[in-house]
């Protein structure tokens, strides 16, 4: 017995001393064997291993999902670049077209002439540099324009507003080569002036398909972009890390609480409730009733997630479509719309159904915008859409061409020509309704053309044309009218075409010419001046009257070196007459802004030798919109000595504190009010009080085109100054003007100096 109980001792003992480490002090391995084999640490194992496979095979297919996704997102930014750079294109260079897609991405832009050429800058008064900068300043980014060289099938630089060198591309260079030589849209990464960038390519083409060029806008250099992929690979590598050690947290945390799944449910279910679907439901493995309600609440998230993505998409497409088809300053249907609804409105017309096409837009508006600023020109664009709007009926439909010019299709119940002729007396009574503008209350007119379907023609494109022909008419004619089309309007149109192709070279062939009216002294009853007026002198056409040349040259901008050549002109003229007389020249708004006008006066002065105390420059109450910078030239002119007159005093824009701000020394009675002297007794009150005003201020008023003798008795009993007019004398040329007896009619004139004498 005790031999038994030595030998169990003996092999306790020794059992103690061998298995020691694990009775007593349990190994290293031992405690983690029995963490793996409890269910606390399958559960945790299995998440963590899940958590680690799942994020695992998510970067690797998020990391695709993202490269795929960051070209897509540039292109989509290249096109967006594109559809930026175009619309400021459009904006400009008004004459070009734009190829659109179904969708309504733009693919190229159409136009007969080039753009970025001498006579596209001539025409919009902007440069290429320009232009770039505008379409940088929004897309961030550079762009450039390049014009095809035909001859050696290569792009060639116009201007750029990245540095580098990039004057003439190589004809293999990547996107030109291919897509822009054949006029098709294109985005990818090219290199030009030695850097690559990744550009979106709108090529420029003719209406044949003739490649004429390219604007090319770039959302970044390949550098920046793989700079920019990487820096984002690098944070989603953290933040994956990041992600793992909190699973890791948030797994063994879910774990220690795998009783109590009920909250965490609860939680879920109430951020499905609030759309918070961006986290999925937990304890969707358990295999018991748990797991259902938890696979059920996951199902339901993924419905609403679902949903969410379809009223996504479908707001997405409602906005895109919107954005396609509506002018984005004034909310109104733009050119694609409109022509999309004039052709449902053409195949109408096989039931019957009629309609009106009427195209205006707004008197002067680009004078405006020049000179009160694009801001200014905009809240006059957006509130003339309002006045539109509100005019036309519930079934008609207006649109925004571009610019000033707006469009609208009138649904007509009966007569055509009655309805249309009183929606357009309606539109010019609203648009011309005043408006205040920087303080400044404007009265803007609008000319309108109509055409009638189908009486004027079947098609969209052939309405369009000939609506836009008798809006030509209307401008043509005077503005703030409207006409009907006719048979023949379209050589009217050639024919002031070339009337502006002649007068782009009439002064280089001298075929101007100057004549000179007599200014009278009312006190002395003698000439004390002459107001020197254009005239051109046409070699087919003869004397063309100045109401059709003048417009026209404000319009193309030979108004300024025009202005220059009468300028100088008149006052080498007048050096040569008797001291006593001075010299009236006018000036343009354009001339007065563009810089250099003191200098150009100086220099007629000194060339000519003719005093400046001699010299009145006669300016518009316009020259008031002009800015700080018009009026300091006005200002500079008269500490010189020259008098600056105010033309056509009570028609344009100006209040009366101008008169007190402003240098001028005389004020000039606009001849719509002496016309209308002896007919209308409002015309005689404002003329006295013009020449109140003007003795209150010590400022002497000139009353021009008189040209009856009651008007001179009403004039010179209200206290004008001095006159002119036909009354007087006709505008002569200098050569036939007797400088010592300039008023025509001696006999009358000491008649007139009689009965001033009298009164």
């Amino acid at each position: 017995m005790s031999d038994r109980v030595q030998l169990d001792g003996t092999k306790s003992l020794a059992t103690g001393t061998a298995d020691g480490r694990k009775a007593g002090r349990p190994g290293p391995g031992v405690p983690a064997r029995a963490w793996r084999n409890s269910l606390l640490g399958k559960t945790t194992s299995i998440f963590l291993i899940g958590v680690v496979f799942a994020y695992a095979l998510g970067a690797l297919v998020g990391w695709q999902m993202f490269t795929t996704a960051a070209l897509e997102q540039w292109r989509n930014q290249a096109r967006m670049n594109t559809q930026i750079a175009s619309a400021t294109l459009r904006n400009i260079y008004t004459y070009i077209a734009v190829d659109v897609d179904e969708t309504g991405h733009i693919n190229r832009i159409m136009t007969d002439k080039p753009i970025g050429d001498d006579e596209s800058v001539l025409y919009t008064g902007f440069n290429p540099g320009d232009v770039l900068a505008l379409i940088a300043t929004q897309t961030k980014n550079d762009a450039w324009i390049f014009r095809y060289d035909q001859g050696r099938g290569a792009f060639e630089q116009i201007a750029a507003t990245a540095t580098g060198d990039a004057e003439m591309l190589p004809p293999d260079a990547a996107l030109f080569a291919t897509d822009g030589a054949a006029g098709d849209f294109a985005t990818g990464f090219t290199t030009i002036g030695g850097e690559r960038h990744y550009v979106g390519l709108l090529p420029i083409v003719r209406p044949g398909g003739e490649v004429l060029g390219a604007v090319v806008a770039s959302i970044g250099s390949e550098a920046d972009l793989n700079r920019t992929l990487g820096e984002l690979l690098r944070n989603s590598l953290i933040a994956l890390v990041v992600v793992l050690v909190l699973a890791a947290i948030v797994g063994t945390l879910v774990a220690n609480r795998l009783f109590k799944p009920v909250p965490a449910l609860i939680r879920a279910t109430l951020r499905i409730a609030n759309e918070q679907t961006d986290m999925p439901t937990p304890f969707q493995n358990r295999r018991d009733e748990i797991g259902d309600l938890a696979v059920a609440i996951e199902t339901l998230r993924g419905a609403v997630v679902e949903r969410g993505h379809l009223r996504d998409i479908r707001d997405m497409a409602v906005e895109l479509a919107h954005m396609a088809h509506h002018d984005p300053l004034t909310g109104l249907p733009n050119r694609a719309l409109l022509m999309k609804t004039l052709e449902e409105a053409v195949a109408g017309l096989e039931t019957g159904q009629r309609f009106n096409v009427i195209m205006l837009d707004l008197d002067r508006f680009k004078s405006i915008n020049d000179t009160l600023g694009h801001a200014s020109g905009d809240n006059l664009l957006i509130s003339t859409a309002h006045r539109l709007v509100a005019v036309v009926g519930p079934r008609d439909v207006v649109a925004r061409l571009g610019g000033d010019e707006f469009a609208i299709i009138q649904t007509v119940s009966r007569n055509p020509l009655l309805e249309a002729r009183k929606l357009a007396t309606r539109l010019l009574e609203a648009v011309a309704s005043g408006i205040v503008l920087d303080g400044l209350e404007l009265v803007v007119g609008t000319s309108i053309g109509i055409a009638c379907a189908p009486m004027h023609g079947a098609e969209a494109t052939q309405l369009l044309k000939k609506a836009d022909l008798a809006l030509y008419r209307s401008k043509a004619t005077g503005r703030g009218i409207f006409n009907f089309f006719e048979e023949g309007m379209d050589m009217d149109v050639q024919d002031q075409h070339a009337l502006e192709l002649d007068l782009r070279l009439a002064l280089q062939r001298e075929e101007f010419e100057l004549h000179y009216q007599p200014i009278v002294n009312l006190a002395t009853m003698a000439t004390c001046g002459f107001e020197a007026l254009v005239r051109w002198r046409h070699p087919q056409r003869g004397m063309v009257p100045p109401d059709q040349f003048i417009p026209l040259a404000e319009e193309t901008g030979m108004i300024v070196p025009l202005g220059e050549w009468i300028l100088g002109r008149a006052c080498s003229d007048a050096a040569l007459w008797p001291k006593c007389y001075t010299l009236a020249v006018n000036l343009s708004p354009a001339q007065i802004q563009k810089a250099g006008l003191v200098s150009a006066v100086e220099r007629a002065l000194k060339t000519s030798g003719l005093p400046a105390a001699r010299l009145e420059l006669e300016v518009t109450e316009t020259v008031v919109l002009a800015g700080a910078e018009s009026i300091a030239t006005l200002g500079a002119l008269r500490a010189r000595g020259i008098a600056i007159v105010l033309d056509d005093f009570g028609t344009g824009y100006a209040s009366l504190s101008n008169l007190v701000s402003l240098p001028f020394s005389k004020i000039k009675i606009d001849r719509s009010f002496v016309a209308n002297l002896t007919s209308q007794q409002n015309c005689r009150a404002i003329v006295a009080a013009i020449t109140g005003l003007a003795r209150g201020l010590d400022v002497d008023v000139t009353a021009e085109g008189v040209e009856t003798a009651d008007q001179f008795t009403i004039l010179q009993a209200a206290g004008c100054t001095n006159m002119q007019g036909y009354y007087f004398g006709r505008p002569l040329p200098i050569g036939e003007i007797d400088l010592a007896n300039p008023i025509a009619d001696r006999a009358r004139a000491d008649k007139r100096g009689r009965g001033h004498a009298s009164s």
